[in-house]
């Protein structure tokens, strides 16, 4: 994970920057869903601020988080550039393009 970036908090949508409860009501669903992610294509839809679609990286095969703010993508990209089986796009999860079969596991949070 690069250090020194960070998305300004706003209510939209969570950033690991945030303190007490609220952390522990975001990070606990993607720390429960890690344990099912072994050597799987996940996709992480509305994946936000991507914190949660690095964490699936931690032990899935490949991750893509998929959300509709290119500022939210723009900064999961740069932020969580140091592993190498995730990346970040643009899409409206309502009309994704990807092939039947992509993934084999897609999770949403939020």
């Amino acid at each position: 994970m690069s250090e020194g970036t960070t998305l300004h908090f706003d209510g939209e949508r969570f950033v690991p920057e945030c303190q007490r409860e609220i952390c522990y009501e975001h990070w606990h669903r993607y720390a429960f869903a890690s344990q099912f992610t072994a050597d799987l294509k996940v996709l992480d839809a509305a994946c936000g601020e991507g914190y949660g679609a690095y964490l699936l990286a931690g032990s899935a095969t490949e991750v893509v988080g998929v959300d509709l703010s290119e500022e939210a993508i723009a900064h999961a990209t740069a932020r969580y550039s140091t592993a190498e089986n995730l990346r970040f796009e643009v899409a409206d999860v309502t009309q994704l393009n990807f092939p039947e079969n992509t993934f084999d596991l897609i999770v949403s949070f939020e």
